[in-house]
């Protein structure tokens, strides 16, 4: 209870600092850029599988503002506890990106809808979506300065920089590293680029709503995994640093 009366807070906090007008502008922008042609149910989800992830990253990063402030050591004194805190932030960002989402998704239906797309299309290729949204909230109020200190900060950016290098390393740099040395980093790229997996699939279903074999399943429980597992960590972070607030 007291988790969701301090999501309701940070909502409204939101909404009364005017950052959710990011948000308006945003969405319209999309909606003329976008989606004002006639258009397949795929371009849709696949307009809407970058642009939520975008949203995302401002969203979290102004709702993680609103948190990390003095006024937040009054409610934590008044019985909010930490993981309550935490995840009321989570939940805020989470709930206005899908509303942006919601909004967007109504506004094509009524004015330009795809005509192969109906309501059980739209559930199927909402859900992945959603998790990726909920997994990309949760990775960033972990790297945020509220629960990871600046050196693991930099140690979790540096191992996903990393499973990220094998886009960049490639031809004649890669042929420059000694043998064994390839062979190290393409293990570890190997290693580190598994947990990207479940997103970067989550994409594709939503995209292709293909729910015909196990591996869509098994992709949906291992992106629901992987949000509980971030937020836990995250959750066990937090419950273990000091608590330092900005100033702002």
């Amino acid at each position: 209870m007291h988790m969701l009366r301090f999501t309701g807070f940070t909502l409204l906090e939101y909404l009364r600092s005017g950052r959710v007008l990011i948000e308006v502008v945003a969405l319209m922008l999309v909606y003329a850029i976008f989606f004002r042609n006639p258009m397949t149910d795929d371009y849709f989800f696949s307009v809407l599988g970058v642009f939520t992830p975008a949203l995302t990253l401002y969203t979290m990063a102004a709702i993680i503002g609103l948190g990390d402030r003095p006024q937040s050591y009054v409610l934590l004194a008044r019985g909010l506890g930490r993981a309550s805190f935490l995840l009321g932030l989570f939940l805020s960002a989470c709930s206005i990106v899908a509303g942006t989402y919601g909004i967007l998704s109504l506004l094509v239906a009524i004015l330009n809808p795809p005509p192969e797309l109906d309501l059980l299309g739209w559930c199927l290729g909402t859900l992945p979506l959603m998790l990726n949204i909920g997994l990309l909230a949760a990775l960033l109020l972990m790297l945020s300065p509220l629960v990871f200190p600046t050196s693991w900060r930099l140690f979790v950016l540096g191992l996903i920089a990393l499973a990220f290098s094998s886009n960049f390393i490639t031809g004649q740099m890669m042929a420059a590293i000694p043998e064994t040395l390839q062979t190290l980093l393409r293990a570890t790229q190997a290693l580190l680029g598994g947990p990207l997996v479940p997103a970067f699939y989550g994409f594709q279903l939503a995209v292709t709503r293909d729910y015909g074999n196990a591996t869509a399943i098994a992709n949906l429980l291992a992106q629901t995994s992987l949000l509980i597992a971030l937020l836990s960590l995250a959750l066990y972070a937090f419950a273990r640093r000091d608590l330092i607030f900005s100033g702002q």
